[in-house]
């Protein structure tokens, strides 16, 4: 039984990534908390909430995570319906930069909470930003158009992400020590 399970766990991680990840890619967890505290240029006031895990297997970033409480509908639902406004950006806390990877969504019948999702072939650069703590995730409303949430994502094996980055030639300048900055 114990070994049915284990083919059927590696053959479903193959089938989301679409082929064999070399055996020295182990699997990084990152997490990230969405507030309206966290968005940049301004925090906003904002009874949303988001919760958010990725995982990084070589340099492919699957991502998951729930939203409830948007004060209006997502940004850009009418406009780009493929791209309504959760997005992957590189950046540094603070900062606001273009996003690299929009998520699908899947809203709930209030259109104010929902799921998101979706798959990232990072580049050694966003890669890079991602273990610096230099990624985050937001979401943009129509009330709140830079973002009414957002967060850093966070590695829950902080030794395994400052290794990673090392092994790409990059350290972190604050260091991947306790809670990562926001």
């Amino acid at each position: 039984m114990r070994q049915l399970l284990v083919v059927v766990l590696a053959a479903a991680a193959l089938a989301s990534t679409g082929h064999a990840q070399a055996t020295d890619h182990q699997p990084l967890v990152f997490v990230a908390d969405l507030q309206g505290r966290f968005v940049a240029p301004a925090a906003v006031e904002s009874g949303a909430t988001a919760k958010a895990t990725g995982v990084l297997v070589g340099d492919r970033f699957t991502v998951h995570g729930s939203f409830t409480g948007l004060s209006s509908a997502l940004r850009d639902a009418v406009k780009t319906p493929n791209d309504p406004g959760v997005h992957l950006h590189r950046g540094a806390p603070g900062t606001t930069t273009p996003y690299f990877h929009g998520l699908q969504v899947r809203l709930n019948a209030d259109e104010r909470s929902g799921i998101f999702f979706g798959v990232a072939t990072l580049t050694d650069e966003q890669k890079k930003a991602l273990l610096g703590a230099e990624a985050y995730v937001d979401i943009h409303t129509v009330k709140f158009g830079p973002g009414e949430v957002r967060d850093q994502w966070r590695p829950l094996n902080q030794d395994a992400a400052a290794r990673l980055l090392a092994e790409l030639g990059a350290s972190h300048p604050h260091g991947l020590t306790g809670r990562l900055c926001h």
